[in-house]
């Protein structure tokens, strides 16, 4: 009897301590981004009962207990806890603790959750980054928590104290202003808490950071820290006009644009582009995609070089826009490239035509059409409008030029076109007899007259009655230059006259890239 008595008395006290010890319990204090390293850091109270804390985390749906799951194990006594590997700046962490005895058995569940502050920094609507609106989750500190779904959202509401400081300064935060936090039904909400910063410097990179402040104990969590650079109050947009749109060496384009006067530099100045499969002349028809941009320089004038392009393949449009950071952005007028196009319309004649498209209309611009000899330009008119593009030209003055003609287009603003390169068919006259002792120069040697010459893989050979070479020439006759010897025999051979008699000649070049090939025989009688 006395046993059982004992045995009973046990059996309470075991089950007594047991439940006791059941229903201690842990909670967090801050789960608080540290300002130095900003790594999230959990803080408890000491308590003696328990030897190690258990670490819970959770990132979605977090208002159910079994979406906790152990992310570390750690003595009670360092009282904090850092996660080494969770993001303060992008994400929401949830966090609970519990407890073990120094045997390893739990002595406690789950603690109420708590959750980092992201803090976010970003432009208002329709405001000058000059001013800032910082955004952040609602810090969550519960009242009276348990994992009932009816007592789950019972929330204190915190006050948050706002701190900025200059960036890359050695200076403590300052308190810019606080607001009282209003709390929320859902512990999934997002950041819902905004605060709109005003008239602060120009032009500076700040850093931000919120703190929540408890109104019924001293624990003050960190947010993490967001930066945000400021921008310029310009009441005035910035006028931005395309200058220029030129083809360089057929293969890319330059852009020039001109910025005039304002008040502040802007923050970026961007290139955007469209290419239509039709022309268009109204501005807001048009796609445009931002393909460069440039940022302030102290001059007002930029260039732009855009090589993902085809200049021989029609317009482009370009626009320019200068981001002056307060939403007050002017785009500039739109201007395309000058497109040279045309084709051979007979022998002697070319016809060619030229697109250029802008807004406002260039009506009264003038452009001068010439052709590209030996490197050199040479004028053909200045006369042309956008209004008279199309021009017939009569190409008899260039026959010996070349085989290839090649046309641009220059605008009065030094703008210039893609080259137009048109083929002519080359053919050859000869002379039937030539004396070297003549009076005039141009009887003096015997040469091919070439109409729309080419070099492409040139031979001119001349034989005497028996076959033998006596003279070879790879390169064609200068036009006109009768006193240069290039490609002109002067009738003889290894440096003695030939006899008069009559000789044999064979001429062969190719043209057109080599799509075209020329080639006659004839004969010629040296006279002496």
């Amino acid at each position: 009897m006395h046993r059982s008595y004992l045995l009973l008395l046990f059996i309470f006290l075991f089950s007594h301590f047991v439940a006791n010890a059941q229903s201690v319990k842990l909670e967090i204090e801050a789960v608080s981004v540290d300002t130095m390293s900003q790594l999230i850091t959990l803080t408890w109270e000491l308590n003696p009962e328990v030897e190690d804390v258990i670490i819970y985390g959770c990132t979605t749906d977090c208002s159910i207990q079994n979406n906790y799951h152990v992310i570390d194990t750690v003595s009670m006594s360092h009282l904090k806890w850092i996660d080494l590997d969770a993001d303060s700046s992008s994400a929401l962490h949830y966090y609970c603790i519990g407890g073990l005895n120094s045997a390893g058995g739990p002595i406690s569940g789950k603690s109420a959750p708590k959750t980092n502050m992201v803090l976010k920094a970003d432009l208002p609507a329709g405001g000058c980054l000059n001013s800032i609106l910082l955004s952040w989750n609602p810090y969550i500190r519960y009242v009276d928590f348990s994992w009932n779904q009816s007592s789950i959202n019972r929330m204190d509401t915190l006050d948050y104290y706002i701190f900025y400081r200059e960036k890359n300064i050695n200076a403590p935060f300052m308190l810019l202003d606080s607001i009282t936090g209003t709390h929320f039904t859902d512990m999934n909400s997002t950041i819902d808490i905004h605060y709109e910063a005003k008239y602060l410097e120009n032009n500076m990179l700040y850093e931000f950071v919120v703190q929540a402040i408890s109104k019924i104990d001293t624990v003050r969590p960190f947010s993490n820290i967001a930066e945000h650079e400021t921008g310029f109050v310009i009441n005035d947009s910035v006028l931005v006009t395309i200058t220029c749109v030129s083809v360089k060496e057929d293969r890319y384009i330059e852009i020039d644009v001109v910025t005039d006067d304002f008040p502040e530099p802007f923050q970026k100045l961007y290139l955007l582009r469209d290419k239509p499969d039709k022309e268009f002349w109204i501005k807001d028809s048009l796609s445009f995609k931002i393909i460069d941009s440039m940022e302030y320089s102290s001059t007002n004038k930029y260039r732009f070089i855009d090589e993902d392009v085809d200049p021989g393949s029609g317009l482009y449009y370009y626009m320019a826009v200068a981001d002056n950071k307060c939403k007050l952005n002017d785009t500039s007028n739109v201007l395309t490239n000058i497109y040279l196009y045309g084709r051979r319309v007979d022998k002697y004649a070319d016809s060619i035509s030229f697109s250029r498209e802008g807004i406002p209309f260039l009506d009264s611009e003038w452009y001068e059409l010439f052709r590209i000899v030996y490197e050199k330009e040479i004028s053909i008119t200045n006369m042309l409008t956008i209004l008279n593009r199309g021009y017939y030209i009569d190409v008899t003055p260039f026959m010996n030029d070349g085989a290839a003609i090649k046309y641009q287009i220059r605008s009065d603003d030094g703008c210039y076109s893609n080259t137009l390169i048109i083929e002519h068919e080359p053919y050859t006259e000869f002379p039937n007899a030539f004396y070297p002792q003549s009076i005039n120069v141009e009887n003096r040697t015997f040469y091919p007259i070439l109409k729309f010459p080419s070099e492409d893989n040139y031979l001119f050979i001349i034989y005497n009655r028996w076959g033998q070479e006596v003279y070879r020439s790879t390169l064609p006759p200068i036009y006109g230059d009768y006193g240069n010897p290039q490609g002109r025999w002067d009738g003889t051979f290894q440096g003695k006259d030939c006899p008069q008699g009559i000789y044999a000649f064979r001429i062969s070049y190719s043209y057109n890239g080599g799509l075209g090939k020329y080639s006659d025989t004839g004969s010629v009688m040296l006279v002496r």
